[in-house]
């Protein structure tokens, strides 16, 4: 059975239903006919079937809406730019005529109406529009790749002696637009940007300009970086106009042109290379290319290839690097990190291809790959009669914006019987800033479904105490860089992180610190009442084998280090979920926890009688106290625990005993009880 042609569909537009009808009947063997009889009704039309009409026939008077408003209006419509008119009147006024040709009509047919030359002035412009079609962008109206790069060819060639640069233009996170707005708002964006760079090519002598695929468009214009600074600026503010709320920056990677023999198709590659080296970056939208960038290109190019065979061949493995419980000393699970052993250059750095994936999408897949590999490593611990602690996985922001994710998460832990609390998933929280309602609603479904998630990173965004406020996490996980350049324990870096391990328990939010590599940095963060760390002081990410051996060789000690005979109780102190620390605040005597440091004196922790008996308003009299405080503090350090400080509250008369907790450098944690005096 032979497939019928598909017609080509003719809108008339006219009142009068005779001559309507006399053109249906001329047309209907070649042409579907849609039929209006005014432009208002005709622009509802178009709204419906602008896709599939290939040619206007249009009457100028009409009631309603007249074809001169008609075209007013259906010239602001940019997706209408290759939908040809043709003009039908009777009207010899030659204002009209010019009026129509300034809205872009493309010809003229007079009325009473010449069958034989109407299809032929139809098919005229159906061939001209189809030819049109291949070098304008049907959304936009701007040049498609094409013709572009030949117009930029043209230019360079007339345009002899002057500087220029090719600057490819992209919008970052353009495809959340589209997939959770809407096609439509799509376009918007994509027709602000094309509106701009016309506006602005009336400035220049010289500028070529295109849409040459998705969210992706290219100008060449006279090289001042000057005007590459305007250039952006202007189309980053006129994104903003479209909708506050998208949160999308163009990125411009420029090619200052220095050979003008090389083919444009090699500027663009260029121009590129440059613009992925801004991509996704906040506070950056210009990058310019250099020649260091094609090597990178290559390997780029390498680690983009090779996923699909690394993926089916299992070149990706789990390594694990363990946690470690600060109170105890002891491992509890570890955070599942991938490498890349390929079958000829070895082991490959997980910053040489993750940074790839993740700015190519494809570490979607890779965040699914390991979620399966360490659910089956799980699956084999508990088929062995192992009891294992809980291994946690990265979720990208690819993944983390699925909307599927809830559902894959599910089908692999029941396809592997895997109770959900062994599989914690850490989300970066820059991921949680970029679209907060909907990573609370994916959060609330993950718990619902019985996992834990930890916000990783946790610091290293602009509006990290507001995403927590709003966040249900289970832990925070905060890396050491606080740190880093930091000799002692005692500037802003310790400052920092010492407030952020306190406002979590305030939240009573466990905290991981990764990234721990001295014996220093290990009785800091014990002292400041850390829950978990992370890192080479502990042990390094190893393989599978090597982490169930790690396991099994803590698992026989049978005693755990410590630095005092009081550490475990400070640890337990801090955890506000423990049985010790609800003991603390249940305990009959009030009892505050006091760091002491370079002669100054910080209230940590307190129980509840301390506050309902001993903690007090009075600015002038706590002063008085500190200082008597101080000298019970100093006795304490040099083990005088004697009872000549006594306070009076509430016609009660308290002495005061201290113990030293804890010490670290010159930094104390003091226990201070208050003991009521009877009968005095």
């Amino acid at each position: 059975m032979m497939m019928m042609e598909r017609k080509n569909t003719i809108l008339i537009v006219d009142d009068e239903e005779i001559i309507k009808k006399s053109l249906e009947e001329v047309l209907k063997d070649e042409y579907n006919i849609l039929q209006a009889e005014n432009g208002q009704v005709a622009l509802d039309m178009l709204a419906k079937h602008a896709k599939k009409i290939v040619v206007i026939v249009l009457d100028m008077v009409m009631p309603v809406m007249d074809g001169l408003t008609f075209l007013e209006d259906f010239r602001n419509h940019q997706e209408y730019n290759n939908i040809p008119v043709i003009v039908a009147t009777s009207n010899e006024d030659e204002g009209v005529e010019q009026k129509c040709l300034e809205y872009g009509v493309w010809d003229f047919v007079m009325k009473p109406y010449n069958p034989i030359l109407l299809q032929f002035r139809i098919k005229n412009v159906i061939d001209k529009s189809r030819m049109l079609m291949s070098e304008r962008d049907p959304v936009t109206g701007l040049y498609t790749k094409l013709k572009f790069y030949q117009k930029v060819r043209q230019m360079l060639a007339e345009a002899v002696g002057q500087k220029f640069a090719f600057v490819r233009i992209d919008i970052d996170r353009f495809k959340m637009i589209n997939n959770f707005y809407g096609v439509q708002e799509g376009d918007k964006v994509l027709i602000t940007i094309a509106q701009e760079l016309i506006k602005i090519s009336a400035v220049f002598d010289y500028f070529v300009y295109a849409r040459l695929e998705n969210d992706v468009f290219a100008c060449c214009l006279p090289y001042e970086e000057e005007n590459i600074e305007i250039l952006a600026n202007d189309l980053q503010l006129n994104l903003k106009k479209v909708n506050k709320d998208y949160n999308i920056k163009v990125s411009c990677g420029v090619y200052v042109i220095s050979d003008y023999n090389m083919d444009v198709s090699e500027m663009y590659d260029r121009a590129y290379l440059a613009a992925k080296t801004c991509k996704g970056k906040f506070v950056q939208n210009i990058a310019y290319y250099d020649e260091s960038m094609i090597e990178d290109m290559r390997q780029e190019q390498f680690v983009i290839n090779a996923v699909n065979k690394a993926i089916e061949e299992e070149q990706f493995v789990v390594y694990l690097q363990p946690k470690i419980n600060l109170v105890t000393g002891k491992p509890y699970g570890a955070e599942a990190l991938v490498r890349w052993m390929h079958p000829t250059k070895g082991m490959i750095a997980p910053a040489e291809f993750i940074p790839v994936y993740e700015r190519n999408g494809i570490i979607g897949r890779l965040d699914q790959y390991m979620w399966r590999k360490v659910c089956a490593l799980l699956r084999k611990w508990l088929d062995e009669g192992k009891n294992p602690d809980p291994i946690s996985v990265n979720v990208s922001r690819v993944n983390i914006y699925n909307p599927h994710l809830v559902k894959i998460l599910n089908k692999i832990i029941t396809e592997y019987r895997i109770p959900p609390q062994l599989l914690n998933l850490e989300i970066t929280e820059s991921a949680f800033m970029e679209d907060q309602s909907l990573v609370m609603k994916t959060v609330k479904r993950l718990h619902d479904l019985g996992f834990k998630i930890m916000m990783d990173d946790f610091g290293s965004g602009y509006s990290s105490l507001n995403v927590l406020k709003d966040m249900d996490v289970d832990y925070l996980k905060i890396d050491m860089k606080f740190l880093e350049e930091e000799k002692t324990f005692n500037g802003k870096g310790e400052k920092v992180l010492t407030s952020v391990v306190r406002m979590a328990k305030w939240l009573q939010l466990p905290s991981i610190v990764e990234g721990v590599e001295t014996e220093e940095q290990v009785d800091f963060l014990k002292c400041i009442g850390c829950e978990y760390a992370q890192g080479f002081y502990y042990a390094k990410p190893m393989p599978v084998v090597e982490y169930e051996m790690y396991i099994a060789r803590e698992k026989k000690k049978e005693e755990q280090i410590s630095k005092n005979e009081n550490a475990d109780m400070i640890g337990e102190l801090w955890n506000t979920r423990s049985s010790v620390s609800i003991l603390f605040d249940a305990l009959d005597v009030p009892i505050a926890i006091y760091e002491y440091r370079n002669d100054k004196i910080e209230l940590l922790r307190s129980n509840n009688l301390y506050e309902e008996y001993i903690n007090i308003e009075n600015e002038e009299l706590m002063k008085q106290e500190i200082v008597e405080l101080k000298k019970k503090i100093k006795r304490a350090l040099v083990g005088n625990l004697d009872y000549e400080l006594e306070i009076e509250r509430f016609k009660k008369q308290y002495c005061v005993l201290a113990k030293v907790l804890g010490q670290r450098e010159n930094t104390w944690i003091i226990m201070v009880t208050y003991l009521e005096i009877l009968n005095k």
